[in-house]
Parts: structure tokens; sequence; C-alpha cells
């Protein structure tokens, strides 16, 4: 039975059209052209298991899986892809409807649901799959052009288009009269694997394999609008679903009901290990509709009433008997116990050892430095939540805000022991992931599709903000032991990095490994993620180790490593920026001068120029002359950092004020710049470099997991700090937009300028470089008391 509420996005006429795919509906519904996937043989036959059913997803090889082009002028696009903050819900509309000549505001976009969708991919790396929206609207276009050139007798070369209307030859007609009245089918060609298990012992994220997680691909090269042309493309088209959150009209996960629904609370191991010896009971007289449900490990409390569950749980929660276990090093001895792990060869490498040894060997002055960061969480501020629905048929179907919806396909369906054909996963609005779900692991799913195949009725599990603080993935620790040498004339000519982290692939389902059941194996593996922005720069070795998660003796997994906005390139970028930063300062130059020495780049140049100047950038060399590391009163500084991501250049420039007396740092205001080629929506992208640079702000100064032996303890935002609205420095945007250098990411990277370009600044007001964050208090009167 389907929930109380409509899909959003998508009207009865819409859900009229897609079920009913037979000629007869298709003519009354007035004609459609509808864009499908031509999918090789080859593709097919390497799908596991049978192909899919109609009813619940939808087969490449049929209608309606891209584009619908409505008789009436409106038009309905798919993308396995869905809306996590970044905006692609108004910039997909717009690349889609700059190829095909039409106002985006015709176009409803659907985004997720793995039956309603063709090409899967995870919600990340959003450039992807705006590749696959735009290369189905250039083909699409080429057809309207042949079909219009039938109709009007006209030659496709003297046609042109304007907000959906072809004209040629004083002649013109509409795509909607040009398909009315007919079912035509536009076959596009596509690349790619599907999305699957790997087998035992090759690569994968937590046993599915690498090569389906970014979806299909659409192949050939149909010809696109030149950029000259472009008219939606470069404007700030509004992101579709903002109205609805400030109207309270959002759907939200949270709001599924589906008749004789059960609402559950998960009863956890008291510690990151712990196993159950007994399970407590219900007390029936006060919560009679209450009832416990265990799986292994896993136990809930579950209730047709949610806060009988929720009041049912904390005397089940407290007769409830665990074992005892205590694998953790405690926070405090994290980088002890990390370097203590007997690591062996590099994960990955880049460079000559021998030239890189030799270079240093002869340099004049060499800068040695460990920098370091604790774990972190993701740390949304709503907690996760799921609803699933597993029927007795083996049919499953999960609402929930999943980062890669066809890997929680693949995952939900191992867990369940059903067909992949039989489990449908619909995507909702809810707090954002920050990639914590991207590999389809982390979340309530597991623990809700579990509950309902236990229980044979609907269960909704809603993680409290403890639950979540203490189970969730983590983004791991490290450190990063890093060298570099100068000439006699102040010129870098050599680096050495040595990057050292737990890995961050393990997208295991927590519910799956409490109750015992399939959740995929992991395996430790590191990866090099810096694009190296100094060419000038001539001898390099950059390696990366890896270990596995720490507390892994656990059956639980221990501190689960996860990805995180910018992963890998945020921690290593960071080793990379403070080196360059204490080096300009050994060679007494300006920072941005320093960085412009040793580039040939001119995208770079070009962009730190630009930002410092919007910044009123002083330039000098660090630190300030005025620079102390005592009294009462504030000292100021200035630092920056770039980062070079997905064809797209950032520039961090941090200002802040330290009192040394408390150890408080302040940032007082951020400049941020970005140059990504074509910029598609200039407010959409604001917005992401405004929510990265909050949350690399946070994790410059404030943000850090704490753990005994036992277990996490900052499970609450006292203990867990992240930035606050007081805290907020003024921000001042920098965009640079290029039509010759194609599309690149707005999305990560401003996350990952902050905590370098701060840790500069404070070095600068205070002449003592900070080589961990984040910058608390305490670890800053520590550094500037040493």
């Amino acid at each position: 039975m389907p929930p109380k509420f409509a899909i959003p996005g998508e009207s009865s006429c819409v859900a009229e059209i897609v079920t009913a795919i037979t000629r007869r509906s298709f003519m009354k519904a007035g004609g459609a052209l509808f864009v499908s996937l031509a999918v090789p043989r080859s593709l097919l036959a390497a799908a596991d298991g049978p192909l899919p059913s109609e009813q619940n997803e939808l087969d490449p090889s049929k209608l309606a899986s891209w584009l619908e082009l409505r008789s009436d002028g409106t038009i309905l696009a798919r993308t396995g892809r869905a809306e996590i903050g970044t905006g692609m819900s108004a910039f997909y509309p717009q690349m889609i409807a700059e190829e095909l000549r039409v106002q985006p505001e015709c176009i409803t976009l659907v985004m997720g649901d793995t039956d309603k969708t063709p090409d899967g991919g995870y919600s990340a790396g959003f450039l992807s799959g705006a590749t696959n929206v735009r290369k189905v609207a250039a083909y699409t276009y080429q057809a309207l052009l042949g079909l219009a050139s039938t109709e009007l007798g006209v030659p496709t070369s003297a046609l042109t288009v304007t907000d959906g209307m072809v004209s040629g030859a004083g002649k013109s007609i509409s795509y909607g009269k040009l398909i009315e009245g007919r079912q035509l089918d536009l076959k596009i060609p596509v690349t790619g694997s599907p999305m699957g298990f790997a087998p035992p012992g090759s690569n994968s994220v937590a046993g599915l394999a690498w090569a389906g997680m970014d979806g299909l691909a659409v192949a050939g090269n149909p010809p696109m609008k030149p950029v000259s042309e472009y008219k939606v493309i470069g404007t700030s088209y509004p992101m579709p679903g903002i109205r609805d959150k400030v109207t309270g009209q959002t759907q939200w996960s949270c709001d599924v009901t589906l008749p004789g629904m059960l609402h559950a609370r998960m009863v956890r191991p008291p510690t990151l290990g712990s196993t159950l010896i007994s399970v407590g009971e219900v007390d029936k007289k006060r919560f009679p509709t209450a009832e416990v449900v265990r799986k292994g490990n896993l136990v809930a409390v579950v209730s047709p009433n949610e806060w009988e569950a929720v009041s049912a749980l904390r005397s089940v929660a407290t007769g409830t008997k665990w074992s005892s276990w205590s694998g953790l090093p405690g926070s405090e001895n994290l980088t002890q116990a990390m370097r203590a792990y007997p690591w062996a060869a590099p994960d990955a490498s880049k460079g000559d050892a021998a030239k890189v040894e030799a270079a240093l060997g002869k340099a004049a002055k060499t800068i040695s430095a460990t920098y370091e960061q604790p774990y972190i969480k993701h740390a949304p501020i709503g907690p996760f939540l799921a609803v699933a629905d597993v029927r007795s048929d083996g049919t499953a179907t999960i609402w929930a805000q999943a980062g890669h919806l066809q890997a929680s396909r693949q995952r939900l369906a191992n867990i369940l022991g059903t067909p992949v054909e039989k489990v449908v996963v619909h995507w909702l609005s809810h707090a954002a992931q920050f990639g914590r779900k991207t590999f389809g692991g982390d979340g309530a799913e597991a623990d809700a599709v579990i509950l309902s195949q236990l229980t044979g009725k609907p269960v909704r599990v809603q993680w409290t903000l403890q639950e979540d603080l203490a189970w969730s993935g983590l983004s791991p620790a490290w450190f990063s032991d890093i060298k570099g040498g100068l000439d006699a004339n102040g010129r870098l000519v050599a680096i050495h990095s040595a990057f050292h982290s737990p890995h961050m692939m393990d997208a295991r389902p927590l519910g799956a490994m409490l109750a015992g059941m399939p959740a995929g194996t992991t395996k430790p593996g590191g990866f090099l993620a810096t694009e190296w922005p100094y060419d000038k720069i001539e001898n390099r070795l950059e390696q990366v180790y890896a270990m596995p998660n720490v507390g892994d003796e656990s059956p639980f997994g221990g501190l689960r490593g996860l990805i995180m906005r910018t992963p890998g390139q945020r921690q290593q970028n960071f080793a990379l920026e403070s080196l360059i930063n204490e080096a300009a300062a050994a060679a007494h130059a300006d920072p941005i001068q320093f960085r412009i020495q040793h580039t040939s780049d001119e995208r770079l140049i070009n962009l730190l120029k630009a930002t410092a100047e919007a910044a009123g950038w002083e330039s000098r060399s660090s630190p300030h002359p005025g620079a102390r590391r005592t009294g009462k009163d504030p000292v100021t500084g200035h630092g920056v950092c770039i980062v070079v991501r997905a064809n797209a250049y950032w520039v961090g420039i941090a200002e802040v004020a330290v009192t040394p007396a408390t150890g408080v740092v302040q940032v007082t205001k951020f400049t941020i710049g970005v140059e990504c080629g074509k910029i598609i929506n200039p407010r959409q992208l604001d917005r992401c470099m405004h929510g990265g640079l909050v949350m690399g702000l946070g994790e410059a100064l404030k943000e850090e997991v704490t753990f005994d032996k036992e277990k996490v303890t900052s499970t609450d935002w006292s203990r867990y700090k992240i930035l606050t609205m007081q805290e907020m420095p003024e921000i001042k945007v920098v965009q640079l937009s290029r039509d010759d250098r194609g599309f690149g990411g707005g999305g990560e990277a401003p996350n990952a300028v902050a905590p370098p370009a701060v840790a500069a600044a404070v070095f600068d007001a205070t002449g003592v470089a900070p080589r961990r964050i984040p910058l608390t208090p305490a670890y800053m009167t520590t550094l500037l008391g040493a």
C-alpha cells in the first residue's frame, strides 16, 4: 500500500503517464516523446540476477527512463542522484533547459528513487550525473530538429529554437504540437557497469564493486550548444525545494506514515564492542502496546505509538545486560596508538623517492613538521531516520534520505536475503549527510528493514542525537609527516609527505553487523587525493598509508571510518598548505606571492590575486611584526590556503583575533574565492561556498570526537561542539566564471580551505605555528605556553 502522500515533484498526471504504459494512455494524454536507454547486451548480461521487473524499477531498455516531453510543453526529467544541499535540483534542470532551448520552469526533476530513475550513481561529484542529463537533452534536441524538419519541410540547418518553439523559413511549431498524438521513443546509448557486490578479494567499498558506484554514463558526443549562446546556464535559477521548506510543505522522510506502522527505538550496547547477555522486559501495565524485538545484538522497542516506544525504551535499556569490552586507546592517546601501528608499504605513492631524498639533502634549509587531526563527526543536526515495509513475499520498500540509492538497495537486499529486483528505495529530504551515506551504508535503513522483516509490519526507526554521535561513522583521525627543502634563494626544491590514517571506506550497515546478518566486507586502504598545484617544485614524493579502524577488534567495527566532504584531499591538503605557509615564513616571503612563485597555472594565479584584492590583503611575510604569544588583549593576523579540486580552484583568506591569555581564536573575516570554469548557478554556488566554509571553520576551531577505552563520549552538542551563529565571521565571496574551461566542481572544496587558512592566520598573529586542529582554547593555551 502506498504511503499517505504524493511523491514530491510528481503530479497525478505524471504518475498516470508513468504507470499506464499503453498506446491508448499515451494518446489520451495528448502524446509524448520518451527518451530512454539503449543498453548494450553485454551490460544487461553483467547485471546480477534476472532483469528488473516493471513494478519496482525502470528497465533501462523500456520507455520513460530519462525524459518525457509532453504535448502541454512540460518535461519530466529523471536522475539517480538526489539533492543533498548542493543545488543540483536547480542546475540539472538548467543544463537540460539550455540544450533543449526551453525554460527551466517547465522541467520537473525526479530524483533518486530506484523505481523511477535510470542511471544510479552517488549523490556526490554531481558533474558526472549532470553530464548525463546534458547529453540526453542534446540527443533529444537533435531528434526534435529532425522531426521538425520533416513536419515543416525545412532543413535542420535552417531551423532555430526559442523557448520550445521551432522556427524556419517563416514557419514554426512548438515541441508540444510536434509530438501531439504521437508515441515516440528515442533510445540513448549508455556505458558502465551495473551496481553489484564484488568478487571476494577484489576492489570494493564494503563489498560493493567500485566499478558500479558512479552509475551508468551516457555514451557518445552529441552536438552541444556553444557556451557563447548560453541563456540559462550562468543565471541564478531558484532551487525548487526552498519555497516548500520555508512554507512547511516539504515532505520529509520523517513524514512517511503507513497503515499498521510500528515506531522503533534502538537499545544500543553500552560500548562499541559489548555483546548481548539478556534483554530487559517491557512493563506491559504501563506500555501495553510496546514489544521488544531482537536479532543477535540488535535490540529494539517497537509500538504503534511513538511516545510509548520512547518511554518503554528506558526501562528495557536499564534491564538489558551486556558483556564488557575495552578496545579503544582513549582519545588522549590516539596519535600515539596510531604511531605504534606496524605500518607497511604505502597504499598509494607518487614521485621519485631517490630524487626527492637527494634534493632534500642538498637543500640550503629544511623544514620538518607533523600535522594531525583527531576523529570528527559528520554531525548533521537531524539524526538518522528510515521507514521500511518488508513483505512476506520478499518485496521491500524503503523511504530514507539515502546518499546512494542503488548502493542502499543492493546492501538492503543483501541483508534481507532477497533478490535486489524486489527492493525499492525512495529518496526523501532529511538532514544533510556530508558524505557519510555516499556508499549506501551508514544510517537507520538497515535497522528498519531487519525490524520490518522480523515483525511483518512497516517500521519507522528514528535514531536519537546521542545514538547518532556515538554510533554513526566518523571521518578518521590522521597524522602527516612532511618535509620541505628550500634553496639559497628561498624557493622550495623538494617536498616529501607521508600521510597516515585509518581507512575511510567502511560503509557496512551498523544494524546488519549488530544483528549478525550480511553486511559486506571491508579492507583497509588509502588513496592519494591531492591535486598538485605547484608545478615549479621539481621534486615531490607523496605517500599515503592506511590502517584498519581503531578498535576494529570489536565485532561491530570499532570507530568506523567514512568519507566526509572533500575526502582525503581535505586532510592531505591541510598538511601541504601548512608546510607551504611555514616555508614562506622561512623564506621571509609573502604567503600569496610565495605560492605564485611556485606555480605557472594562470587560473590559480588569477584567483589568488582576485581574492587577495577582495580581502584587502596586506602583502608582507608572516608572522606579523606585532605578533605575540602572551597577554590579555587580542592579537590579529591573516592567513591563506588554496585547493585545486575537480577542475575548480579555491582560495581562502582568514582573518583572526587570538587572545593569548585564554587561547580563544575568533575568525573575524573570511574571504573565499573560486574559479570553477563556467559557473552554472551563481546563487547556488554562493550557498555551497558559505555552507562549506561554515563546516570547515567548525572543523578548524571546535570539532573533535572524544572517547574513552570503551565508547564515544562526545554524544551531545555540549561535548561535540560545532560553530554557533555568534561565532560566524564576516564572509566575502569571490566568483570567477570562465567560458573556456568547461564545468568544475563547486560543492565540496570550500570546507577544505578554512582550516589551513585559519591555522596560518594564528601563526601570523602569535608567531607560533599550530600543527594540530581543532584550535581549541585548551590546545592553544598549551601551544602558546610551550
